[in-house]
Parts: C-alpha cells; sequence; structure tokens
C-alpha cells in the first residue's frame, strides 16, 4: 500500500522563526480549518506561543513521507476511496512518529515534539465541550498553530514538495512534525525509523 522515508533537520530555533513564523498570515488559513476552536492542539490557543517558543534553542525538523505504490493509487478511483486511504495511512504514520517523539521526549531533558495537524487521539476533543484535554501527556500542538510556513519549511530544510490531494491520491504526503529542545542534539536523529 506505502511504505515510508524520513528526512531530518534541524536549525537554531530563534533563526527558524525568523525565517519561517508569518502568524497573521497563516492564522487565517487556520481559521478557515474545521479544526479551529475545536481542538486543544489547534489554534486559538491558550498561551502565547512566541513565549512558549522562547523556552527552546533548536527545532529538529522531521517529514516522513508516505509514498503510495502505484496499485493503491489506482485503486483510490473515488472520493470516498481516497479519503479512507488517505486517513488510514496518515493516522498509522502519524501515530507511529508521535510515539517515537514522545519516548524521545523521555529520553532528552527539557524537550518537547509538535505534531502534523491536530490531535485525533480522542473521537471528540473535550475542547468541544469547555473541558481540559484528557490526555495532556500525549496531546502535542500542531507545528501549524505556531503560524508556521510548513510549505517553506518542508521545500528548504527537507528538500521535499508538498503534495495535495484533489481529485486523485497523490504519489505522497508528507508529515511534518518537529522536536524542540534547549541543547544540541547532534546527529541522534539521524536513525528515525518509522
Amino acid at each position: 500500500m506505502y511504505h515510508t522515508t524520513t528526512s531530518i533537520n534541524s536549525e537554531h530555533l530563534h533563526e527558524f522563526i525568523s525565517k519561517y513564523q508569518h502568524q497573521e498570515k497563516f492564522m487565517a488559513f487556520c481559521k478557515d480549518c474545521h479544526n479551529y476552536n475545536t481542538l486543544w492542539s489547534c489554534p486559538p490557543l491558550q498561551f502565547d506561543a512566541n513565549q512558549f517558543l522562547l523556552d527552546f534553542n533548536y527545532i529538529y525538523i522531521i517529514g516522513a513521507k508516505v509514498i503510495y505504490d502505484a496499485e493503491t493509487i489506482e485503486l483510490a478511483n473515488t472520493s470516498d476511496k481516497i479519503k479512507e486511504i488517505t486517513t488510514q495511512s496518515l493516522r498509522e504514520v502519524k501515530n507511529k512518529l508521535s510515539d517515537i517523539l514522545l519516548d524521545l521526549e523521555r529520553q532528552i531533558p527539557d524537550s518537547i515534539s509538535l505534531a502534523s495537524g491536530g490531535c485525533h487521539i480522542c473521537e471528540r476533543c473535550r475542547r468541544c465541550d469547555n473541558l481540559p484535554c484528557q490526555y495532556p501527556e500525549k496531546m502535542r500542538y500542531s507545528l501549524d498553530s505556531f503560524g508556521f510556513d510548513l510549505t517553506a519549511i518542508t521545500s528548504d530544510m527537507l528538500q521535499i514538495e508538498l503534495k495535495w490531494s484533489k481529485d486523485s491520491l497523490p504519489e505522497y504526503y508528507t508529515l511534518i512534525h518537529a522536536l524542540l529542545t534547549k541543547q544540541s542534539l547532534g546527529n541522534m536523529l539521524e536513525n528515525i525509523i518509522i
């Protein structure tokens, strides 16, 4: 059905923010998303995004490319099949990558991960009922919710062009996660396999 490849790159967080954060522009896109104000992982955040980032010095961008085989692309011949294959494959890869990053957080003092898109741990986020997150130890904020330009990040740092689905399944999708740290990790992350 699919296989994955992983690309990783890092940068000093201050430089990363100055290059890729455009909050006004990207928060406008977030407001048009069905996750806006319905998931705790997504905007509007309940804290100052810039203050949150100031606690860290480095950002490690982890791109998981989900590459579909020709047979799967051919099978995705209706909008329902495209949606089913996309949802299943991206959730599987996102969950694996999230588990890897949560494990790294336990190993690396003063680190926290950011995820691709919204959190889907619960079928219905408790934010819809004005209740706190049920799984704060697992829920991670989306990289998008900080106003970062994911297209530019993926292109510049991972040399991957983002693909989108319209009327057919693309040859691949890319999930972009991040790990924020206070210290440099050297090449500790280079062997992440999903």
